[in-house]
Order: C-alpha cells, then sequence, then structure tokens
C-alpha cells in the first residue's frame, strides 16, 4: 500500500513540473504547492479511500524537504547544532 507522504510527494513532483517550478531557485512556490496538495488529499480523504495523513505540518514538513531540499538530511542541514557530516565506506 502506498503511504499518504509517497501520495503527496508524488502530486507536488506532478505540480511542479505542469507550472515549471525551480524547486531550488523557488523553495517558497514549493512550499504553497505543498499546502495546496495536503489540503486537497484532507478533502479527498472525507469522501474516498487513502491512507491516513497523520500530522499535517509534519507531512508538510517531509514532502518540502524531499521536493525542495534534501530529504531525510534537509532537517539535520537546518539544524545549528550539526556542522560536520562524515560518510564512512565499508
Amino acid at each position: 500500500m502506498t503511504s499518504a507522504l509517497a501520495i503527496l510527494e508524488t502530486e507536488v513532483r506532478e505540480l511542479v513540473r505542469r507550472r515549471g517550478i525551480d524547486p531550488t531557485a523557488e523553495p517558497q512556490a514549493v512550499a504553497v504547492l505543498v499546502d495546496e496538495v495536503i489540503g486537497d488529499y484532507r478533502d479527498r480523504s472525507i469522501t474516498a479511500t487513502l491512507p491516513a495523513m497523520g500530522d499535517a505540518a509534519a507531512a508538510s514538513r517531509a514532502v518540502l524537504d524531499a521536493v525542495a531540499g534534501f530529504g531525510p538530511l534537509q532537517p539535520y542541514l537546518d539544524d545549528p547544532g550539526v556542522d560536520d557530516f562524515r560518510v564512512f565506506a565499508r
């Protein structure tokens, strides 16, 4: 089963493509799209069988990070207490 976050991310990415938005240069425009998609998802979930979204703020952040940021690394990049990343190869 597809998760709510996966559905939201797919829908935002499709709108970004259709509208010709550059997520890196226009993160605020992507944030507006994320809010629109989450609102639409909430409305559809009333009458359709969709996976539960959970916390809208957390979903918004995760989708925005995935589309206009560095995905799961973004919270660490935004954290002023993190100043170093190390990658160890096996």
